[in-house]
């Protein structure tokens, strides 16, 4: 490290002391196929999208968790920071996966010291880790029909926590935050909403995040999260079978996937394999479904909002609104959020399905 290095390290530190510098605080989704950057201004009226990039990484760059492929994923992400030519190094990382846990839990109350208390017991309970081995953290919701309180807890083990740090900060950023990506889900999905929650308090709604290899599943009542899911089944699964059955490497099955063939018609054997992993991923969310249906006897929902790369597969829509019973639609941040005129339409389009998480990790801010 040379001296200006250094010396841009010893003044960082001494803004984090006093407290100056930027509150902004860049969104950073870190997820299985891709890296996504986004930067979101408010002026005390509107938020606005300032900057948005992506990279695509490489082909089981990171399983589960586990980093694979340190040094493709250190340069995935320098290169899709240089190219949102973001106003700050602060960023805001998502965190998801099976090491980590997003509950609501009701508590009896009582004083700061008190909540804390109850909090780890009862997150001993819950946790399907050590809670020594976390990171763990509590919000209260508010007050209950019981007379006690719900309080949101949110925990991550710390060496998977400490793992995607360091790569980042590897790659010359500063992690200030880290977030649950389903929470941050859940900040896009209030903001989207809009005055829609508030005409709708008592309703409940599904919301699905169906990314690659993962689906988010959210269950929003009376203004909170109430129940938190993460399934293991993406539009990831189509790439997967298209290698499988057509004996074709990554890049072929996505290319795929999304043009066809050269009259830019799918064949076939591709529409036949989504509707294979289509059938999969509904299996999954009725099962899910099914299960807090059961558990709580709230059956009466309100609606269905979806985002995600994968909720542009074909006749997914439709699917669901069969499935559910429920009118299905797609969440578009940018009903109610600018965006710089430097992007088009088409690439707003763009983001507005595939980087809801990003953009709902940019609206935190420091402070």
């Amino acid at each position: 490290m040379d001296i200006k290095d250094q010396t841009i390290q010893v003044i960082d530190k001494i803004k984090d002391i006093v407290g100056v510098g930027s509150k902004t605080l860049i969104g950073m989704d870190i997820g299985q196929s891709a890296i996504k950057f986004a930067e979101v201004s408010f002026n005390g009226k509107e938020y606005k999208l300032e900057s948005y990039s992506h990279v695509r990484l490489p082909e089981a760059a990171i399983i589960e968790d586990e980093i694979n492929k340190e040094e493709e994923i250190i340069a995935a992400i320098e290169e899709a920071f240089k190219a949102g030519k973001f106003g700050s190094k602060n960023v805001n990382i998502g965190i998801a996966g099976p090491n980590t846990v997003a509950r609501k839990l009701q508590l009896a109350g009582g004083d700061d010291e008190e909540i804390e208390d109850q909090v780890i017991w009862e997150a001993e309970q819950y946790l399907p880790f050590s809670i020594d081995d976390c990171n763990v953290d509590h919000y209260v919701m508010g007050e209950n029909e019981g007379g006690g309180i719900d309080v949101m807890i949110a925990a991550a083990r710390k060496d998977v926590l400490m793992n995607f740090k360091s790569i980042v900060e590897k790659a010359g950023l500063k992690v200030k935050v880290a977030d649950l990506s389903q929470l941050a889900l859940c900040n896009i999905f209030e903001l989207s909403m809009g005055d829609r929650l508030l005409e709708e308090s008592m309703g409940t709604w599904i919301v699905l995040d169906i990314g690659a290899q993962k689906t988010e599943l959210l269950i929003y009542k009376k203004g909170m999260p109430t129940f938190l899911k993460e399934l293991n089944v993406g539009g990831g699964m189509i790439t997967e079978e298209i290698q499988r059955q057509l004996g074709v490497n990554y890049n072929e099955a996505e290319d795929l996937k999304v043009t066809g063939d050269e009259q830019g018609n799918l064949p076939e054997e591709i529409l036949e394999i989504m509707d294979d992993v289509v059938e999969a991923i509904f299996s999954e969310i009725k099962k899910t479904i099914d299960f807090y249906v059961s558990s709580t006897s709230d059956e009466n929902f309100t609606g269905c909002t979806i985002t995600g790369g994968s909720s542009l597969i074909p006749g997914l829509v439709e699917g669901l609104q069969a499935l559910l019973s429920v009118e299905v639609e797609v969440m578009n941040p940018f009903d109610v959020m600018g965006y710089d005129t430097k992007y088009s339409e088409e690439e707003i389009n763009d983001i507005a399905f595939k980087g809801a998480t990003v953009l709902g990790l940019a609206l935190r801010r420091l402070g």
